[in-house]
């Protein structure tokens, strides 16, 4: 492999990724950091960048750290863990900023402050990869295992599972992944098994009551045509003074530390008559715009979360939202022509979907709360809005993905 030595760094980019600049190319670091001095082993040569993964600091920054984990850098779940971590929430901010200019053509003077919490434990949930009965995560940019004994990003009590999990795979050779869903509040698990073969019901059954903890009140089987469900498929979790049901299969925010001010920040302290949300959910966001909202229509098109909605309306005595299933763009015209005062959109990482913003523009909410998982998408998209009359409001950075580069954002817009 080439090796590029004594590459200057200029900056971190979104990806976790050191710049650096050498024969006229861009060169995208693993590992590295502003200021830094590094030589650098090429993994891949592109027609105008390279990526490497550094090899050697030549000249270290006073930023730099020795990462927490002992899998670091082998294991792929975490990309910064050698950066001290208020670096790294400076390090996301001017990565935000940077995606929207880069994308948008889109220049935020002023960030809201961010929203950050504790930088580990913070995951009640968890996805494992399996081979051959080993449990762990998958190298960066790679399908090779790395079999870990614990994960610092996970609840304490996800780890304190592991040996259990671990003994149900050397019964079970059909697993090829492992979800795992940690409720806080009621202090128990979910377990998801994804097989290439199905195991028989009765061998699950017998194995969750003999090698796992009572504390695990539910598993799923997920094999090649056939789904079952051993126990209940559903936990609880409190949030902003909700309570919600969660099942195995609904979408739900994993970093349980910044639950209460995450919502806090999404939402508007003014009054609304009519929202419209899309990508609801169990309905995290729902219920709380329900407080200031004469009525609520929702939508999202994952049948298990909008069950999960529903139901969780009901627990909370909350009468004037209303979920619905169906995909966000036939959503939006459904309503087209009505008044909306608030559209609240909390969309997937890829953002709104092909022709989603300008149907948008076309019912015109006088405002927008769009909150992001993916910068690049988010700037797409806020470039539509923009020149489609709005203007941005506010922003703020929210880390809910610690020692890693991925980036969350809330935007608040209204029409200029």
């Amino acid at each position: 492999m080439k090796t590029l030595k004594n590459l200057p760094v200029k900056k971190l980019v979104y990806g976790g990724y050191g710049l650096a600049h050498v024969e006229g190319k861009s060169v995208f670091v693993d590992y590295a950091l502003p200021s830094e001095v590094v030589d650098a082993e090429v993994y891949r040569e592109n027609k105008d960048y390279f990526l490497a993964r550094t090899k050697r600091v030549v000249l270290p920054s006073s930023v730099r750290r020795d990462a927490p984990c002992p899998y670091y850098q082998e294991c792929g779940g975490c990309q910064l863990q050698h950066l001290d971590y208020a670096e790294q929430i400076r390090a996301k901010e001017d990565m935000l900023l940077d995606t929207l200019k880069r994308i948008g053509k889109i220049e935020i003077k002023n960030l809201e402050s961010s929203l950050y919490a504790e930088e580990f434990g913070y995951r009640i949930r968890a996805q494992f990869k399996v081979d051959r009965g080993r449990l762990g995560f998958f190298k960066r940019k790679s399908h090779s295992l790395i079999q870990v004994e614990n994960c610092l990003l996970v609840h304490p009590a996800i780890n304190q599972l592991l040996p259990a999990l671990r003994e149900l795979l050397r019964k079970i050779q059909t697993v090829k992944e492992v979800h795992v869903l940690y409720s806080p509040n009621e202090d128990e698990f979910l377990v998801k098994l994804l097989c290439d073969n199905t195991p028989p019901r009765d061998k699950i059954r017998k194995l969750k009551n003999t090698i796992l903890p009572k504390k695990v009140v539910g598993i799923g089987v997920y094999g090649e045509g056939e789904v079952y469900h051993i126990g209940r498929n559903f936990s609880f979790i409190e949030a902003s003074s909700y309570r919600y049901r969660v099942c195995m299969d609904s979408f739900l925010q994993i970093n349980y530390l910044l639950w209460d001010r995450f919502i806090a920040s999404a939402l508007l302290k003014a009054s609304f008559n009519k929202v419209l949300e899309l990508h609801c959910g169990v309905g995290f966001f729902s219920l709380p715009l329900s407080k200031n909202s004469k009525f609520v229509v929702a939508y999202d098109s994952n049948r298990s979360a909008i069950k999960d909605a529903e139901y969780n309306a009901k627990i909370n005595c909350v009468e004037n939202v209303s979920f619905n299933y169906e995909i966000s763009t036939e959503a939006i015209k459904r309503h087209a022509g009505e008044v909306i005062d608030l559209l609240f959109l909390d969309p997937p990482r890829s953002g709104l979907s092909g022709g989603e913003a300008k149907l948008v523009l076309k019912n015109k909410p006088n405002r927008i709360v769009y909150v992001s998982c993916e910068p690049t998408t988010l700037a797409r998209d806020l470039k539509v809005f923009l020149e489609g009359g709005y203007k941005i409001e506010s922003l703020r950075m929210v880390d809910n993905f610690p020692n890693t580069y991925h980036i969350e954002a809330i935007a608040h817009l209204v029409l200029d």
